[in-house]
């Protein structure tokens, strides 16, 4: 009987597998790597062979060395303001993100598009020791119940989602 429980139990578990199934894992470098001037693509890739990226596109109006107060944005499909979270076959580089028209390859196998909520952004100045010469400015990019879309299905970001923070240089 020990017998065919083991032999049963081995070849359950020799039988199931995940299906090759590519699903968002949401876990991210702190690294926040940023491209472009006027329209702007940020991205933070997985620890684990960059496979997965969680990429927030804005523009300069949100992204600028001014600290004025910004309006948060409407996440669309397509356009200015976007979020997507994209698995691909291979691991990704700046090459991937910041040419005008991205390489086909690596293929992505998964593509999340945002399709609705908003993002914020919050820019402070960045005082020299001296407390008064402005050095850079620091960018925060907050994530406010965003809701991504792969065909029927939908991952939600509830609440507030700390995208990142990085830092430009005064001009």
């Amino acid at each position: 009987m020990k017998k065919v429980f083991i032999l049963l139990t081995l070849l359950i578990t020799l039988s199931c597998n995940d299906g090759n199934l590519d699903i968002a894992s949401f876990e991210f470098e702190e690294k926040v790597n940023v491209c472009g001037d006027i329209n702007i693509t940020m991205y933070r890739l997985s620890p684990s062979g960059h496979k997965e990226a969680l990429i927030v596109t804005l523009t300069d109006k949100q992204i600028k060395n001014d600290d004025t107060v910004v309006l948060p944005v409407s996440v669309t499909e397509k356009g200015s303001y976007t979020v997507t979270d994209r698995v691909f076959e291979s691991e990704v580089n700046s090459g991937y993100f910041c040419t005008v028209v991205p390489p086909v390859e690596p293929k992505v196998l998964k593509n999340w598009q945002g399709v609705s909520g908003t993002i914020a952004v919050q820019n402070n100045k960045v005082f020299d020791e001296d407390g008064v010469t402005v050095i850079a400015y620091e960018h925060i990019i907050v994530l406010h119940d965003v809701v991504l879309k792969s065909g029927d299905e939908s991952l939600i970001f509830n609440d507030t989602y700390l995208f990142g923070v990085f830092q430009t240089s005064v001009n």
